[in-house]
């Protein structure tokens, strides 16, 4: 499929994002997630740090991926870092940059359209993955990731050339095809200008490719590539004839029956798919913010009432919550009702407990163990930054290694000290064996405990360190602070902090590598 930006189109489009006042922004958080070198010892923690700044695709990744990977393996993943392991590097850096997208586009003057074809996106890659439950040759995340942005083409176009989206919809109305009714306008197709459009904003060659693959009408059916691009268009099919109101239950069943024999579906079984996915469809509004009553949609996918809305949003991690419309903000929910986001946070750190259990169990390596902690700690305890730091062999420095929050980067480059002499508070903690909290606040002489530097990059009021031992041996620390909330950290925080410095020490004795992220 042609790619070159050489057709008017383009263009037109280019202007048009450039003149867009959201783009710039758009694209610095894509590129940033773009911009990750494929190390098997940092992407893990780098993709979670970036996903983790921000609550809401915090929320939407792990309800999407539960989605996804609860279809095929029955259970859930309550970290970022989990889900990075579960679906792989690539795939959620797609579907994050996916989830970004979609974000964009929600922006638009035009959001009634737009938000039909950010359904439609969605339907189609909640069907796909569903046809092929159990075809052995397709592995289900993958379908569901790459059916969801099949379409990205006409969102692109519809969102940033309205006029001529909007012409290229007469044309539909009309009875002129899709494609045809593009070229005349556009001189190209949607997917054309889409897929030009992903190449300029530098996206991964691997998705531009795939992309490709499927709208290439010339394509071989033949092997796994082949039935995935059937599936998937035979999902946007049924998805597209599923979502529209004008079309009558007899001219639907036929288009069903049409996709039944081209993919060698049993009829039965599509029907048992398609209830899920009108469920599943529900769910992930839910986490868009969708409201699909308030949508031009067939009463087939409509939810009757708020029953099948409640149906899909049961938080089950502190984060995870309901739309703006429907929820006060965390602040206030954490004012009205403080027991209860303690109690959230509780069983998140529990749910983290036995992920990391699970993990030990399967024998995962040991720096996505730590990533898993760390993670755990930050959102568990809330702390607005954790550090985890390790010592060298010569046990004569330690050093910050990772770590989560804002800022986090430039603190590690300052958290190079020498563990001689008792001089700074990370020395003393691994000495003395136990945590120390640092606050010249309260205690003048803390400053002294480490140097000018630090105290200006790091802004802390104060933090702890806690000291981690294996076998008698110092081998690091976990350093936590808050420094946006001012919230004093309280004895219950170092009580809960104990239990994932412990579950650490166990995850390091159990490890057979001998050496950490080199």
């Amino acid at each position: 499929m042609q790619t070159n930006p050489s057709f008017p189109s383009f263009c037109a489009l280019q202007r048009a994002i450039n003149e867009s006042p959201g783009f710039p922004a758009f694209t610095a958080n894509v590129q940033e997630l773009l911009a990750i070198q494929d190390n098997p010892y940092k992407t893990v923690n780098a993709v979670s740090a970036i996903i983790l700044r921000d609550l809401s695709l915090t929320t939407q990744i792990l309800k999407i991926v539960n989605s996804i990977f609860f279809q095929t393996y029955q259970r859930q993943v309550h970290t970022v870092s989990s889900a990075v392991m579960v679906l792989g590097f690539d795939r959620l850096r797609d579907l994050a940059v996916g989830l970004r997208l979609f974000e964009h586009f929600q922006k638009s003057a035009h959001l009634s359209h737009i938000k039909q074809l950010i359904v439609l996106s969605f339907l189609t890659a909640i069907q796909a993955q569903e046809l092929v439950q159990d075809d052995p040759q397709l592995k289900a995340e993958e379908v569901f990731i790459t059916a969801l942005l099949f379409n990205i083409g006409e969102l692109i176009v519809a969102y940033y050339l309205p006029r001529e989206y909007q012409q290229i919809q007469d044309l539909r109305e009309k009875g002129e095809p899709r494609s045809t009714a593009a070229q005349r306008i556009l001189k190209a197709t949607m997917e054309e200008v889409g897929l030009s459009i992903l190449k300029e904003w530098n996206l991964p060659d691997s998705m531009v490719k795939r992309l490709s693959f499927l709208h290439n009408a010339g394509a071989s059916g033949a092997g796994a590539e082949g039935r995935l691009r059937k599936t998937i268009k035979g999902a946007f099919d049924l998805s597209r004839n599923l979502l529209d109101p004008q079309v009558d239950p007899e001219e639907r069943r036929q288009k069903e029956e049409k996709v039944c024999k081209t993919l060698g579906l049993n009829p039965q079984n599509l029907g048992q798919s398609l209830t899920a996915g009108k469920k599943r469809l529900h769910e992930m509004a839910q986490v868009l913010g969708i409201d699909l009553r308030e949508m031009e949609i067939s009463d087939d996918i409509r939810p009757k009432d708020a029953r099948e809305l409640k149906a899909a949003a049961a938080p089950d991690t502190p984060e995870q919550k309901a739309t703006p419309a429907d929820k006060p903000s965390r602040t206030a929910s954490r004012e009205a009702d403080p027991l209860s986001e303690d109690l959230k946070k509780l069983r998140f750190l529990y749910q983290v407990v036995e992920e990391v259990n699970q993990a030990l169990v399967a024998q995962a390596p040991i720096n996505q163990l730590l990533l898993m902690i760390l993670e755990g700690i930050f959102r568990g305890i809330s702390f607005d930054r954790v550090i985890f730091s390790l010592v060298n062999p010569q046990r004569t420095y330690i050093t910050g290694r990772f770590g989560l929050g804002e800022g986090v980067e430039d603190l590690l480059r300052v958290l190079n000290l020498p563990l001689k002499d008792r001089g700074n508070a990370f020395a003393m903690a691994l000495e003395e064996r136990q945590e120390y909290l640092v606050n010249p606040q309260i205690r003048l002489r803390d400053r002294n405990l480490m140097d000018d530097n630090f105290w200006r990059v790091s802004r802390s009021p104060s933090f702890l360190v806690a000291p981690i031992h294996v076998e008698q041996i110092p081998v690091g620390a976990f350093y936590v602070d808050r420094v946006a909330s001012g919230v004093p950290i309280s004895e219950e925080d170092q009580r809960r902090l104990r239990i994932f410095r412990d579950l650490t020490i166990i995850s390091l004795r159990l490890s057979k590598k001998a050496k950490l992220f080199e």
